[in-house]
């Protein structure tokens, strides 16, 4: 790698070599904590167990470190590899008390610790020899300890038990070999950066030549390097507004760039005029630190500010459990629809996290969630759009609302134009398969909530404690002998049944106590049982409606149920 326009030093060192000596290396605060899970164990165990065979070196790719000095103790700051590091000196842990069981192993125990502690030559203190961050050196300290059974639900105790089981079947002679083979034969480059500056910049360097380091990891190394370099910014409090901030969204979300994407879609200011997806992400957040920031009139300590309090909220909205700002009666139902508009669809959090921040009135948000709920439904029947273009979408409807005066009958507008019309959608769900999953349920669950149980009788949504999707022609009709009567009942080919089987006329709600009874039962029987034992209006009804059961009932029912839905999820309702 060539180091111009980079003040860095890079040299390919072993393990042994890394971990010797009197320097600490120190995982940063504002790094991720350990995230390695059992594939990644594996495949460092399988590398070094290949050692041992027939493989005479293996190289595991870079670390990137910044010198420091923390006292008197010489520091190597890890801004990339510690996944690597921690993970070998884990398994490290694991070699050494191996050997402390053997006698005649016992010095090798020793010499292992040496490579797990360092010692100041001044003071003559013991320090780790790798420190992680806040977030797992109380645990990993434990494990250099010898304390593993004093650790509890970690990702670093889970490591350890993983490299304790794999040697414990081996004789000690074999440990031994697989511990000179992990020291001596695997191999890294070591790039020292003279600043945190230089270590960014070779970070954009990397990711600009296609090598995956992560957006959000990108856009935070980012941020760090202007607030190093700008001396009116104080680097501390963003650094631990960033933290703040990521020990929020990180718990919460599998992907957590998808909090800021939406976060800079949703302000009004700086404005968005395209989407901002996960590969724009980063590239977005550099344009806003080389002035669109400044021009804005936003201070980068603002705008992280902005986005802690909008974290807190996004993950409310997540998880539908928003609780500030309004009457308790009023939040029920907000949250109740906040579940409904998001079903299949966490892209329209963008809007929502608008919506929910700036609207004065529960009301309004609830009316705006209706539409919402209306737009999101008959878009994901009819099957309307790609991710891009809805992020799209998403970002621009967000941006137009700040110009409007009654921004819910724009939305209202644009929701309607932009969603399937009643004979599209009549079309496209009498002739889909609906999956045996929560918005085929949630679907059926508002069909007989606000069609069958007009009445004010039935058995309400919030009653479903455990409710199946019964299927009254069963799926394996033609391939599992339990059915066999059925395969002989609906006169129609194999082919035939296949195109209708998950139509959402031969779909139905049973309390699964009783769709355990009915499953495999002949349609009479099931009608009985369908009369009998269930509260639901829609499968009485069924029962009542149909003397016998095949593809044109199925395609009848699916043309009725299609009629209901687009009664239901209709804007003449809101």
């Amino acid at each position: 790698m060539s180091t111009s326009g980079f003040n860095l030093a890079a040299d390919d060192f072993d393990i042994s070599e890394v971990l010797e000596g009197s320097h600490q290396i120190v995982v940063p605060d504002y790094q991720r904590e350990y995230s390695w899970r059992k594939d990644q164990w594996s495949e460092l165990w399988d590398d070094v167990y290949a050692l041992t065979r027939e493989r005479d070196h293996h190289f595991i790719g870079s670390i990137v470190v910044i010198e420091s000095k923390e006292g008197n103790l010489k520091q190597l700051e890890l801004v990339d590899g510690q996944q690597r590091l921690t993970t070998i000196s884990i398994l490290l842990c694991a070699i050494r008390e191996q050997f402390k069981d053997d006698d005649e192993f016992g010095d090798l125990a020793n010499y292992v610790d040496e490579f797990l502690w360092v010692e100041s030559r001044t003071t003559g203190e013991t320090y780790q020899k790798i420190k992680l961050n806040q977030f797992h050196n109380d645990d990993y300290k434990k494990i250099l300890e010898a304390n593993d059974d004093l650790v509890n639900d970690s990702e670093i105790k889970d490591a350890y038990v993983y490299y304790e089981k794999k040697l414990q079947d081996l004789s000690t002679d074999k440990v031994q070999e697989i511990y000179e083979e992990l020291v001596h034969s695997i191999s890294l480059v070591q790039i020292e950066c003279g600043s945190e500056v230089s270590a960014f910049r070779l970070f954009e360097s990397l990711n600009d030549k296609g090598l995956d380091l992560g957006a959000v990891d990108l856009v935070k190394n980012r941020l760090f390097m202007e607030a190093n370099e700008n001396p009116n910014i104080d680097e501390e409090r963003i650094k631990n507004l960033w933290e703040e901030i990521m020990s929020i969204v990180r718990p919460e979300l599998d992907q957590n760039y998808r909090f800021f994407c939406h976060y800079f879609m949703s302000i009004s200011t700086p404005e968005v005029k395209d989407n901002v997806s996960k590969r724009k992400l980063y590239d977005y957040v550099d344009e806003l630190l080389k002035g669109g920031l400044v021009n804005a009139g936003i201070t980068l300590e603002e705008m992280l500010e902005d986005m802690l309090r909008k974290g807190e909220l996004y993950v409310d909205i997540k998880n539908c459990s928003v609780s500030n700002g309004y009457k308790p009666r009023k939040l029920n139902d907000l949250n109740n629809k906040l579940e409904s508009s998001q079903i299949k669809n966490n892209r329209i959090r963008t809007l929502l996290l608008k919506i929910i921040d700036e609207y004065d009135s529960a009301d309004d948000v609830i009316e705006a969630l209706n539409i919402l709920e209306i737009f999101n439904i008959r878009n994901k029947i009819g099957g309307r759009d790609s991710n891009t273009s809805r992020d799209r979408f998403w970002s621009r409807t967000c941006s137009m609302m700040d110009r409007q005066e009654d921004p819910n009958r724009y939305l209202r507008r644009i929701c309607q134009e932009r969603a399937p019309n009643d004979t599209i959608l009549k079309e496209r769900i009498a002739n889909r398969e609906f999956k045996n999953n929560d918005f085929t349920k949630y679907i059926l669950d508002r069909v007989e909530e606000e069609h069958y149980m007009r009445s004010g009788s039935g058995k309400g949504v919030q009653d479903r404690a455990s409710v199946d999707i019964e299927h009254i022609a069963p799926r394996q009709s033609f391939s599992a002998q339990k059915y066999s009567a059925w395969k002989r009942y609906l006169s129609c080919s194999e082919d035939e049944f296949e195109e209708y089987k998950n139509r959402i006329g031969n779909l139905t709600l049973l309390e699964n106590s009783v769709n355990r009874t009915a499953t495999d039962k002949p349609f009479q029987q099931k009608c009985n049982i369908y009369l009998d034992r269930t509260d639901f209006i829609m499968t009485r009804t069924l029962a009542e409606d149909y003397e016998e059961w095949g593809i044109e009932n199925i395609r009848r029912r699916s043309e009725d149920i299609a009629g209901i839905i687009c009664e239901i999820w209709s804007m003449d309702n809101v």
